[in-house]
């Protein structure tokens, strides 16, 4: 790496970082437990109303009258509209009765409320009666890691853990897909289409694609610029509303006229665009076995996104015209390695599995959006190896090369990042969210660091 090019921080910036850095780290304890003491007094008012619901008349009006009264209290001492305080008292009465793992590790500053937030909604699918595993399990899950990183992990944790399987759940809430349109001001409205989350990511997925050739097309304009180009109104849309302009072309025309390259003979670059979504589906789940509810632990992954129904990954996995196939570690789901019927670039498949988001501390972005980067500089010698490759969002990318934020890895795919001021981060190699069972069922064992971890594969 080229030194000269770091962002250079002086020593007294470096000092008065490391002072910032350690205010924070003392203050997120102190932070939870000062929250957490809040939301408690929440519930206690949500106590209150029930207690007095339950001696007036039975009258939804009446009852709904009193958790008013209630938060309208509160409101007042605490500058808030009672509606929010509602909303609040409610969330809290949630969190107290169903969620007292979660509080803890909050009120402890081991999480964040982003976390509890979080493991909230996701458990907001389970029935009450099965929510205080998954509030134990997802409470130590949440620890050390970022929300973002964290979240799809609860949905799946969220999902073995319901007594209904994530196929038949599909089947009824697909049933519920439509689009509708909400009138707003100024002569606009909101065009909201409830989709299955493949449909719906894959749609996203080639609006960015479609946006990002767009704006790359406006940047770099050509030698051969006509008089008429140069009368043109500047294109000085921004991503969100180049995005809104393809998707009303896609859907009214069938084609992305704003497309640059469109030449009348046929869609131009901007067309062929075409979604890319990832998916992990185990081997099992092809085969057609996962009809128990017992085996529910075989549901598909959408990587980066959440879990998908078996059927749909069945469906996938025959419409593709190449698939690959992981072998993993059975005890700590670790990949270690991946083929495929068609020899392609196997190093990079093996990573994309490894990795499957960003590596930098707290980053999801999918692989498949990320760039394979050198750990140790190429240009000095670093070898290109998957002991020596791992994916990278642009941003991070770019922050490691022109920052003195460093990484080295330490192997098995593990990542050790260190901070200007010092400070150690260590990123592990997400597990697969899919695993696989015993034949005898249960959980695999817990790794109790008694053995070797599994060697890297050979590069291919």
């Amino acid at each position: 790496m080229n030194t000269s090019r770091l962002i250079e921080f002086s020593e007294e910036d470096l000092a008065e970082l490391d002072e910032v850095a350690q205010y924070a780290e003392t203050m997120t304890p102190a932070l939870g437990a000062m929250e957490v003491g809040n939301v408690r007094n929440q519930a206690r008012a949500g106590a209150i109303a029930e207690r007095v619901s339950r001696r007036q008349a039975a009258s939804v009006r009446s009852q709904e009258m009193v958790y008013r009264s209630v938060a309208a209290e509160l409101a007042g001492v605490t500058f808030t509209t009672d509606r929010s305080m509602q909303a609040q008292i409610t969330q809290a009465v949630e969190w107290v009765e169903c969620y007292p793992a979660t509080l803890a590790a909050w009120e402890a500053g081991r999480i964040t409320r982003g976390h509890a937030t979080a493991v909230l909604l996701c458990g907001t699918v389970l029935p009450r009666d099965a929510r205080a595993e998954f509030d134990a399990q997802a409470a130590e899950m949440c620890v050390g890691q970022s929300v973002g990183r964290v979240k799809d992990r609860l949905d799946h944790l969220a999902q073995e853990l319901h007594p209904r399987t994530l196929a038949e759940r599909h089947a009824k809430a697909r049933e519920e897909r439509r689009v509708s349109v909400t009138p707003l001001r100024d002569g606009m409205s909101e065009l909201v289409a409830t989709l299955p989350t493949l449909l719906a990511e894959g749609i996203s997925d080639r609006l960015n694609e479609q946006a990002a050739s767009i704006i790359d097309a406006r940047n770099a304009p050509g030698d051969d610029a006509t008089d008429a180009d140069a009368d043109a109104e500047p294109d000085c849309r921004t991503r969100d509303q180049v995005r809104a302009d393809v998707f009303c072309d896609m859907l009214l025309t069938a084609s992305p006229l704003a497309d640059p390259t469109i030449d009348g003979d046929g869609n131009g670059t901007l067309g062929m665009i075409r979604a890319k979504v990832q998916v992990v589906v185990p081997a099992m789940t092809l085969l057609g076995r996962d009809d128990d509810p017992a085996n529910d632990t075989t549901t598909a992954d959408l990587v980066g996104s959440a879990p998908i129904d078996p059927t749909t990954a069945r469906a996938l996995a025959g419409a593709v015209a190449t698939w690959e196939r992981l072998v993993v570690h059975p005890v700590s789901g670790q990949v270690l390695c991946t083929d495929s019927y068609r020899r392609t670039a196997s190093m990079a498949r093996f990573l994309k599995a490894r990795d499957r988001h960003c590596r930098f501390p707290g980053c999801r972005r999918p692989a498949i959006r990320c760039e394979l980067d050198h750990t140790f500089d190429y240009a000095l010698g670093g070898p290109t190896d998957i002991r020596n490759l791992c994916h990278l969002c642009q941003r991070h990318h770019s922050m490691k090369q022109f920052t003195s934020w460093g990484v080295r890895q330490l192997g098995d795919g593990v990542l050790e990042w260190t901070s200007p001021t010092g400070r150690i981060y260590i990123d592990h190699p997400p597990a697969p969210l899919v695993r696989f069972m015993p034949s005898g069922g249960g959980a695999p064992p817990p790794d109790e660091g008694g053995g070797a971890p599994p060697p890297d594969p050979a590069p291919f």
